[in-house]
């Protein structure tokens, strides 16, 4: 009887033990992204062309923020809520697809989107991160799958360009790099810290319409590599963002000089 009790008291327990662990890396985890020179696709004011930039460690979300996680948050947070923020940090889209203030609970893990970047900003904050610099997201974003090359992220990224967009988006996990951190590509752009560090056509940030014509970089003078049309779209599209836009196919991820 005292034999069956220890065993019992240790598998319950054990049972326990593996639950947490993974509902708690299910929420948190971040992975270490090491130090290392990025060469940026534009260069700034600040930049001369082909220079070479050092990325210090820092760590990552595993995933973009998820509905659920945000949903969480304005819970929390109730001025965050849908309809609370005021236009100076939110355009009338800002979480369009909630039906009364909530996530459809088919779409808890799918990323969230129709977030501004003060939204996303808020959000990182109340996590004790921040949102990535662009060189931090674009170093990240440069290192392909295990076995895989460059060419392996440029054949996702155009794919994704190429094909219709979903309705709803699918959830998150699908595309990894060798590090660990998922869906950088092929599935939605995301906010970066200092998205209006690089102008690609030099008048695209006074572009309007954010889903259809900010991908116009082909016309670029200060690009490094003319060749990467990847990055031309990439770049193009954040060119023409405000702080207060929002967008079907626009989330985040936050990231902290220390794992948290």
């Amino acid at each position: 009887m005292v034999t069956f009790k220890i065993k019992d008291f240790f598998y319950r327990g054990l049972v326990f033990s593996l639950l947490f662990f993974s509902f708690g890396t299910a929420l948190a985890e971040m992975v270490k992204i090491p130090s290392g020179n990025w060469k940026p696709f534009l260069k700034d004011g600040a930049t001369k062309l082909n220079k070479v930039v050092k990325v210090n460690t820092f760590y990552m979300d595993v995933y973009p923020v998820t509905k659920q996680e945000f949903f969480a948050f304005t819970e929390k947070y109730q001025e965050w809520k849908q309809g609370k923020p005021s236009s100076l940090f939110v355009d009338a889209g800002y979480l369009a697809e909630w039906k009364s203030g909530k996530p459809n609970q088919s779409e808890l893990s799918t990323p969230v989107t129709y977030v501004s970047w003060f939204a996303a900003n808020e959000y990182c904050k109340s996590k004790g991160k921040r949102l990535p610099t662009e060189a931090e997201w674009e170093y990240a974003a440069s290192i392909p799958p295990n076995g895989k090359s460059q060419k392996e992220i440029e054949a996702v990224i155009l794919k994704w360009y190429g094909e219709p967009r979903p309705s709803v988006l699918p959830n998150v996990g699908r595309y990894q790099n060798k590090l660990g951190v998922y869906d950088q590509h092929g599935m939605i752009w995301e906010w970066v810290y200092d998205f209006n560090n690089s102008s690609v056509t030099g008048d695209s940030r006074q572009d309007s319409d954010i889903e259809s014509s900010l991908f116009c970089g082909g016309g670029s003078l200060k690009a490094n590599d003319f060749s990467n049309y990847a990055s031309y779209m990439r770049y193009g599209y954040r060119a023409g963002l405000k702080g207060w836009y929002t967008a079907k196919y626009l989330g985040f991820r936050c990231v902290s000089d220390q794992k948290i």
